[in-house]
């Protein structure tokens, strides 16, 4: 791959990943989606990325997701 390509599948990555994430916060912040709900929707996100977790870019991806797990999304009621 090119480093033009390579560029491009990065930023490609990195808003998508953006994207979800505030779909994710905005969704949960008007109640659409509990914490359990939110909680279980980061954990099938971290499965996904399971099978690269080997790889830089899959621990980083799967290190930024349990970040948001112990962040807004807490399971000890610190998500405000």
């Amino acid at each position: 791959m090119s480093d033009n390509q390579n560029a491009n599948a990065m930023g490609s990555a990195l808003a998508g990943g953006a994207i979800a994430a505030a779909v994710l916060e905005r969704l949960f912040d008007k109640g659409i989606f509990t914490l359990d709900e939110s909680r279980a929707i980061l954990q099938s996100a971290m499965k996904s990325i399971a099978p690269v977790i080997q790889s830089p870019e899959g621990l980083f991806a799967y290190r930024l997701i349990g970040d948001l797990q112990r962040g807004k999304f807490s399971a000890r009621g610190q998500n405000k």
